[in-house]
């Protein structure tokens, strides 16, 4: 009997969303406040329309507009060069820090070896003993 109230629930909200869902689209339908695809800038370059074809006032912004789009495509091409730059120094810091850690490793080896042969001698506080003899 629990499951009645969930299934009548359940069917509410889903018309509840079905309606605002519609009364949305309708609303889209019918109003007239919308952009003509004409005025993208997609098919502006697309249809060859250019800064010669608008009057007055919309030519400067056109010929401004495409001046701030040149700008900032030398922009992009410029951080995208100190992009590669700080990408190959960061490949050559690597690099070295590989190679360091390597020698790291030999040197770690090669103290573990010293004392395991007893010619140096590590102390808890850090101290290096050498050893005089046999």
């Amino acid at each position: 009997m629990k499951t009645l109230p969930a299934i009548l629930f359940a069917l509410a909200i889903t018309a509840v969303l079905a309606i605002t869902m519609a009364v949305i689209g309708a609303n889209a339908l019918v109003n007239p406040a919308t952009v003509a695809t004409t005025n993208s800038p997609a098919s502006a370059s697309a249809s060859g329309v250019s800064a010669a074809s608008y009057s007055g006032a919309d030519s400067a912004q056109v010929a401004q507009m495409q001046t701030l789009i040149s700008q900032y495509q030398d922009r992009e091409k410029q951080y995208q060069a100190e992009l590669a730059d700080a990408v190959s120094k960061l490949n050559q810091a690597n690099t070295q820090m590989q190679t360091l850690n390597d020698q790291v490793a030999q040197y770690q080896q090669l103290v573990t070896v010293l004392q395991q042969r007893g010619v140096i001698r590590i102390t808890s506080d850090g101290r290096v003993l050498i050893g005089r003899g046999n």
